[in-house]
This record gives C-alpha cells, sequence and structure tokens, in this order.
C-alpha cells in the first residue's frame, strides 16, 4: 500500500470513527486510524522497506552500448 493509500484509509478511518453511533464503532475506527498512522510514520521514516514494481524500475535501452 503507498503513501497515498495510507493517508487516504485514514481519514476515511477517522471520519467513521468521528461518526459512529456505537463506542465499539467509534473504538474500532480509531485503531484503524492508529495502524494507518504508524504506517505513515515508517514509511516517512525509512524503517519501512518499499518495494518496487517491476515496471517502476528503469529498462535498459536495446541498441545503444554506452562506451
Amino acid at each position: 500500500m503507498d503513501l497515498n493509500e495510507l493517508y487516504f484509509r485514514h481519514q476515511v478511518s477517522v471520519a467513521r470513527a468521528a461518526s459512529a453511533l456505537t463506542c465499539e464503532a467509534r473504538y474500532a475506527h480509531r485503531g484503524l486510524a492508529a495502524g494507518y498512522a504508524r504506517r505513515i510514520a515508517d514509511l516517512q521514516s525509512g524503517s519501512e522497506i518499499v518495494a518496487l514494481a517491476p515496471t517502476t524500475l528503469p529498462r535498459p535501452v536495446r541498441g545503444r552500448r554506452s562506451h
């Protein structure tokens, strides 16, 4: 999950906690928001290893040779 997805899910969880009708639902959504916040912090601090998708890696140009 990338940083944008984590931010989105965090905001959704915060909003759902704020509008929850029961204490149990509020607690659950706050817990999800806290988990997303920890993952965001880990990504921002560099302590979480992020794998790059193969399509994001530079590809060699065929037919050219560097000398």
